[in-house]
């Protein structure tokens, strides 16, 4: 399913799959409602597509790594990973609660294989999953940007 990305003046434009043809579409009625919608496009071709409204683009990924909370560590798997934050899920039922702050460190899967050691809040919990946002975001910014492009 296609994606639009919507950017900070609620546009983003639709782009047929067939054809390519774009068409610019303002998503400000969109905001609150659902996002899967339906779309015909000049040559014909009837597809669907999702508006996502985040500012930055998120990555699926499958990395092992760990968290850090008042002295306390446990196993995770990074799922998806962006500019701004980060989900993972526990592999154990863990104390973490919305508005911690804790670390994650992680290895990148690519030739650098760097490691990346992030200070997060933690946005939302939902059972072993977990969604967090960084709360420095300069370093490396590098190297997350250049893992995230490809």
């Amino acid at each position: 399913m296609n994606k639009v990305w919507i950017g900070d003046d609620n546009k983003g434009t639709i782009n047929c799959p067939k054809c390519n043809f774009g068409t610019g579409i303002d998503a400000t009625k969109f905001q609150n409602k659902k996002r899967e919608l339906t779309a015909k496009c000049k040559c014909g071709e009837n597809f669907q597509f999702t508006i996502e409204f985040r500012t930055q683009y998120r990555k699926d990924v499958m990395l092992p790594g760990e968290y850090s909370l008042q002295g306390k560590k446990g196993e995770i798997i990074i799922r998806d990973l962006s500019m701004s934050g980060v989900r993972f899920e526990c592999f154990m039922p863990s104390l973490i609660s919305a508005d911690d702050t804790l670390e994650v460190a992680f290895k990148l899967n690519n030739p650098s294989g760097k490691e990346i050691l992030k200070t997060v809040k933690v946005v939302w919990v939902n059972g072993l999953m977990v969604g967090a946002k960084f709360i420095e975001r300069k370093l490396y910014e590098k190297d997350l940007g250049f893992y995230l492009k490809f």
